[in-house]
């Protein structure tokens, strides 16, 4: 039996899946009248430009197989964050594999009705995909930016070194491995091996260079150990 599928996918820790699945299924059941019995959510929780995702993979797959007849997303960014994106994805749902695909915020339905209607709700969807990639564009150059202020203004980005965690301001604290990076920067700087040396603080070779390597955010932190004369 050919089904309805609700396609979800959240980018950040900040968005909604239960959000996007509510509005879909209320559109599914109350809107279209879809039992819910043939509808079936799938879920993805990703980077916002990846399409290398499990869920979308599977949606693809899926309607390849003629297991869907329609899939309805909340907005257009759901399923592509540019122009290729979009295009291939409506190109294979609709063009290929006769899937009408409904965009709820938008109030688009593409794949349905007469040709002119499907024409225009295809250039309301590219206008509606240009905007989504200019807000994926706009919000990498306002991470980026982001970014740079913090490391400006000392925050440190990004996982801690080992012997650091970072305060709700983003700045390095030393933890309780901290004596242990400094001890590792000491046997080093005395001619100890990276093998030993790891042994001998029972971490990892690879954290032993990684240590070494940032050995002067160590010795901001315990000016005692600096080799400086």
């Amino acid at each position: 039996m050919s089904q309805t599928a609700i396609y979800a996918r959240v980018s950040t820790e900040e968005q909604s899946l239960e959000g996007q699945q509510k509005s879909a299924w209320e559109y599914a059941t109350e809107t279209l009248g879809i039992e819910p019995a043939s509808i079936e959510i799938i879920r993805d929780k990703s980077t916002g430009t990846n399409t290398d995702r499990s869920g979308y993979r599977d949606l693809l797959d899926r309607a390849a197989d003629d297991e869907f007849e329609r899939v309805i997303v909340r907005e257009v960014s759901r399923i592509a964050r540019n122009m290729r994106d979009l295009n291939e994805t409506i190109g294979q749902l609709v063009d290929d594999h006769d899937v009408t695909v409904h965009i709820i915020d938008a109030g688009l339905v593409i794949g349905e009705g007469d040709d002119d209607g499907v024409f225009d709700d295809r250039l309301v969807l590219q206008f509606l995909g240009i905007a989504a990639e200019l807000e994926a564009k706009m919000t990498k150059q306002r991470t980026i930016a982001g970014l740079a202020a913090a490391q400006a203004a000392g925050k440190h980005t990004g996982r801690p070194p080992y012997g650091f965690d970072t305060d709700s301001e983003g700045y390095l604290i030393p933890n309780e491995n901290f004596y242990t990076a400094l001890a590792v920067i000491e046997r080093i700087e005395a001619g100890e091996s990276v093998r030993s040396t790891a042994r001998h603080a029972d971490i990892a070779r690879s954290t032993v260079r990684n240590i070494v390597d940032r050995k002067d955010v160590y010795l901001k932190e315990d000016p005692s150990l600096s080799t400086d004369d």
